[in-house]
Formats: structure tokens, C-alpha cells, sequence
């Protein structure tokens, strides 16, 4: 054969280095992808963390055994499942056991970060799977809108503490609430209109 023939023959037929005219799955493998992100937390350790939580919100709370097993058992279905029902559901319980422990003092700015930190955390754990990572900025993130909405919180908590009963006139409860509220939604907004692209 001559050379002409020979290289003629080897642009008709497929090359054996080119793996896409081969077709899938033969020829030489190609490489996985990899994704680079920034440093990251298991969401194994969002779920324990919604667990120490509720036991932190059972230490402001409980009074008997029976609301340390009540924080343990909604920590538990929280870490397993961190869906916004059950969410709510948890939160709804830590907050009935503080309407048993009756004095308000202490406790209620603990539920206050306790109870907003679960909603939020579990949030986050629920669009995430048992072995995925959540990346450290993703938490940085919402950190500040987190501490913002604390802010008032812990504000609206101690006027109730100041005011309960002792409010002279009891529309002053009402015109609090309402400036708080106010005051709440204008830096929510600001929050929201800060993080629009």
C-alpha cells in the first residue's frame, strides 16, 4: 500500500484518541468535574446544632424531667426532619413550656434567641441533605439580618418585661408594640433592599 492510501484510510476511520467519536463509554474516561467552594461545615453539625438548641432552650425552661425529655424529643425530630412545619411545631412546644414555667424573667430573652436561631438554622439544614456541606459564608450571611431581627426582638422582649403590669396607661403597651413593629419593618426592608442585586 502507499502512503496516500494509508493516510486515507486513517481520516475515514475513527481515531482511537478522540474519545467523543467512540461514543459513551468507550475510549478513554473523561474527567470528573470538581467544584470548588469556600470552607464548609457538614449539615450533620446544622442538625446537632438545632438538638443543643432545644436542650439550651430546656435548660432556661424546664422546671421537671418531663420538659427536659419534651426539649430532647422536638431536638430530635428537628435534627431528623428540619421541615418548616415541623419547625413551627417545635418552636410552638418550646414556647408552651414557657407559658407552664408562668414567671417571666430570665427565660424570655433565652426563648427569644433560642426559638428565632431554630427557626433559622433549620431552615437552612432543610434545603440541605444528610451529606451535603453548607458553606461558612452562606452562615455569614445571614448572620447580620439574624442579629438585626434580634435586636428588635430583644428590645420588644424586655419592653414586655418592663411594661407587664405595670404599664400605666395600657395603650402604651399597644403604642410599643406598634413603634417596635414599625421599627422592625423598616429595617427588614432596608435588609431586603440591601441584598437585592
Amino acid at each position: 500500500m502507499s502512503a496516500r492510501v494509508l493516510t486515507a484510510l486513517r481520516g475515514a476511520l475513527p481515531s482511537l484518541r478522540n474519545p467523543s467519536v467512540l461514543g459513551p463509554g468507550r475510549g478513554r474516561r473523561r474527567p470528573r468535574t470538581s467544584v470548588r467552594s469556600g470552607p464548609s461545615v457538614p449539615a450533620v453539625v446544622l442538625r446537632v446544632a438545632l438538638v443543643l438548641l432545644c436542650l439550651a432552650a430546656g435548660t432556661a425552661l424546664a422546671t421537671s424531667p418531663a420538659h427536659w425529655w419534651l426539649a430532647l424529643v422536638v431536638g430530635a425530630v428537628l435534627a431528623v426532619r428540619p421541615h418548616a412545619a415541623l419547625l413551627t411545631l417545635g418552636v410552638a412546644a418550646l414556647v408552651g413550656m414557657y407559658a407552664v414555667v408562668g414567671s417571666p424573667g430570665w427565660q424570655l430573652p433565652v426563648l427569644v434567641l433560642v426559638t428565632h436561631a431554630v427557626l433559622r438554622l433549620g431552615a437552612v439544614a432543610d434545603a440541605v441533605g444528610w451529606d451535603g456541606h453548607v458553606e461558612l459564608a452562606v452562615l455569614r450571611d445571614a448572620l447580620v439580618p439574624f442579629l438585626a431581627v434580634q435586636a428588635v426582638a430583644q428590645t420588644a422582649g424586655a419592653l414586655a418585661l418592663v411594661l407587664d403590669g405595670a404599664a400605666p396607661v395600657p395603650w402604651l403597651g399597644v403604642a410599643a408594640t406598634a413603634a417596635l413593629g414599625a421599627l422592625g419593618w423598616a429595617l427588614v426592608r432596608g435588609l431586603r433592599a440591601g441584598t437585592r442585586p
